[in-house]
């Protein structure tokens, strides 16, 4: 009896509710504007910390410039051999992009030198087939790492694969040597400060628009002084001029 009772209760809930309601799929992302350069962004937390994508278009519009259309395939922790595996990078680089900027950890250690230049190539020859110009983001170890070994891996992965270099460590190492001081890191001594965020975001701007540092505002004024901000353009256009690939 009860079982009976508890399906003529839910045939009868059924048949007043009505149909189903689904809700309608989201609407698609607005097209990007015409002429705006289109670039896919695949790394980890070294690349979402202040937001570095954001940062570009940022410093994009406030000099003028027609807003970057971004993408950001961008996890805690991923290696581009996790992205190649189990991201979404592999689905958004179909969208054609004019630039791929990857990201990886450190890569300070021979073994992960090595890494670093097998899944570089891997995603260079996926972006060239799209169309896109393959590049490599710089970063940096934590406090106290090895600094010239993550550098030179990353050279030599950005030469194998024909890639583009975006010389942020080299940036980082450039104004320390000017000022020992300067606060790039943030508290956890690995992810970037604002001057450290503002920096890579300011090179790879000037590159991804090939135009000179100086045409990029300070983004943090409050933060990043005047004598600060002296430093990094310099540390930003000497990392360019020696190192950077476009």
């Amino acid at each position: 009896m009860t079982r009976f009772l508890a399906i003529a209760a839910w045939a009868l809930l059924a048949c007043s509710s009505g149909p189903v309601q689904v809700s309608p799929p989201p609407p698609p992302p607005p097209p990007p504007p015409t002429g705006a350069v289109r670039l896919l962004f695949i790394g980890n937390s070294l690349t979402y910390a202040y937001n570095i994508p954001g940062l570009v278009k940022q410093m994009s519009t406030a000099a003028g410039l027609i807003e970057p259309y971004t993408v950001s395939a961008t996890y805690p922790d991923y290696a581009l051999e996790d992205h190649w595996v189990s991201g979404t990078a592999r689905s958004d680089i179909t969208q054609r992009f004019d630039r791929v900027i990857m990201q990886q950890g450190p890569s300070t250690l021979p073994e992960s030198g090595v890494a670093l230049t097998q899944w570089t190539s891997t995603w260079s020859d996926e972006a060239r087939k799209y169309g896109a110009r393959p590049g490599l983001y710089v970063v940096w170890p934590p406090r106290g790492g090895d600094l010239a070994a993550g550098i030179a891996n990353h050279e030599a992965a950005a030469a194998a694969a024909n890639a583009a270099l975006y010389p942020v460590a080299h940036a980082w190492r450039e104004a320390w040597s000017v000022d020992p001081a300067m606060p790039l890191y943030g508290p956890d001594q690995f992810h970037p400060s604002q001057h450290g965020s503002w920096l890579a975001a300011l090179i790879i701007t000037a590159m991804v628009h090939d135009r000179p540092v100086g045409d990029f505002p300070n983004l943090f004024p409050a933060q990043i002084t005047a004598t600060q901000e002296r430093v990094l353009r310099a540390a930003a256009t000497k990392a360019i001029a020696l190192y950077g690939r476009r």
